[in-house]
């Protein structure tokens, strides 16, 4: 029995390597090359395995959307962003400065890994109806993790709910963060800084 769960464990380890390499290459060449140009045989050479072993791990949609999810989480665990710890935490903070501080933290590490793919996703579902209707999702679940978020200020917001999820969600909107820090040269953590600031005068109730 022992010598099986060691068997199983080191399987499980080698196929969670295995589909890290890949994602990594993948990632990798989807940054460089674009969405279209990029093919499964070029993922397979940018990883230094087999075609076979890039099939295994999905198609390239599929491909597209799991390196779109690890940009935003930073690893490859099967958890919705607002069920993981810190933003569970943030969820239960009440005090406001805290709040705050917690909220600029989670957009440094959001920032930092999420928009390089999903400039890529963006672009790829201008072309692609499957990833086109992954898009119109994406954006749907995105809007309803910023009404969450927005939901634990709510004692002390200052605008109605939905027309602080609405800012919020304009605030932190891909497009306006990609202009701020891919084209005018903000940092990350200047972007993050701002971001806190804007929702707490924006959003909050004056002190």
């Amino acid at each position: 029995m022992a010598t099986r769960s060691y068997t199983s464990a080191l399987r499980d380890e080698q196929a969670r390597r295995t589909r890290a390499t890949v994602l990594d290459a993948a990632t990798r060449c989807f940054e460089r090359d674009g969405y279209a140009a990029t093919t499964m045989k070029a993922i397979a050479a940018e990883a230094g395995v087999s075609a076979q072993t890039v099939f295994t791990q999905g198609t390239k949609p599929a491909l597209l959307l799991a390196a779109v999810d690890r940009g935003f989480t930073g690893d490859d665990e099967d958890v919705p962003l607002l069920a993981r710890d810190a933003f569970q935490a943030f969820i239960a903070e009440t005090d406001r400065g805290r709040k705050l501080a917690m909220l600029r933290d989670l957009a440094v590490g959001y920032y930092s890994g999420a928009p390089a793919m999903l400039r890529v996703f963006r672009n790829a579902a201008g072309g692609d109806a499957e990833l086109a209707a992954a898009w119109q999702e994406y954006e749907r679940r995105r809007y309803q993790d910023i009404r969450a978020i927005t939901e634990s200020f709510a004692p002390m917001l200052r605008l109605d709910l939905d027309q602080a999820t609405d800012v919020y969600w304009a605030l932190a909107g891909l497009e306006f963060a990609d202009d701020l820090i891919r084209v005018r040269g903000w940092t990350v953590e200047a972007y993050a800084d701002w971001m806190a600031d804007s929702i707490e005068r924006l959003l909050l109730a004056p002190l």
